[in-house]
């Protein structure tokens, strides 16, 4: 289980959300002010053995089913009388079938953050 307080570095600014609730597979984490809000969720499930293709579909289903390991964060700062509110989320999937090794979805997960920290600048200016 991960802590019960977890911390986000935004803008060189450390905020610590707090976890509010946890079932089963997944744990919610809050910071909430006057200004602002951040919320993470993080959830382990199983998917179907039918659903279990990849997303180009060049890979047939497999009999196998599919671990799903997902993180939502979502930033919101409110309106003030001089601003309108601002909306950020960035999500991360982590999928690998059951027979799959988790030490080499770690290895892919750290390939795909450092490619996607390099781009990601140009993706969010409209790149593809």
């Amino acid at each position: 289980m991960l802590a019960n307080t977890l911390t986000i570095t935004i803008n060189g600014v450390a905020n610590v959300l707090t976890r509010v609730n946890q079932d089963n597979f997944s744990s919610v984490y809050q910071k909430l002010t006057a200004t602002d809000s951040m919320v993470l969720q993080i959830r382990n499930s199983t998917e179907k053995a039918s659903s279990a293709k990849s997303s180009t579909g060049a890979i047939p289903a497999s009999e196998e089913q599919v671990l799903r390991h997902n993180m939502f964060f979502e930033h919101i700062v409110y309106a003030t009388p001089t601003s309108t509110e601002k909306y950020y989320t960035v999500t991360a999937t982590m999928r690998s079938r059951r027979t799959s090794d988790p030490a080499w979805l770690d290895k892919v997960t750290t390939g795909f953050t450092t490619l996607l920290s390099v781009q990601q600048l140009a993706i969010i200016g409209g790149d593809s």
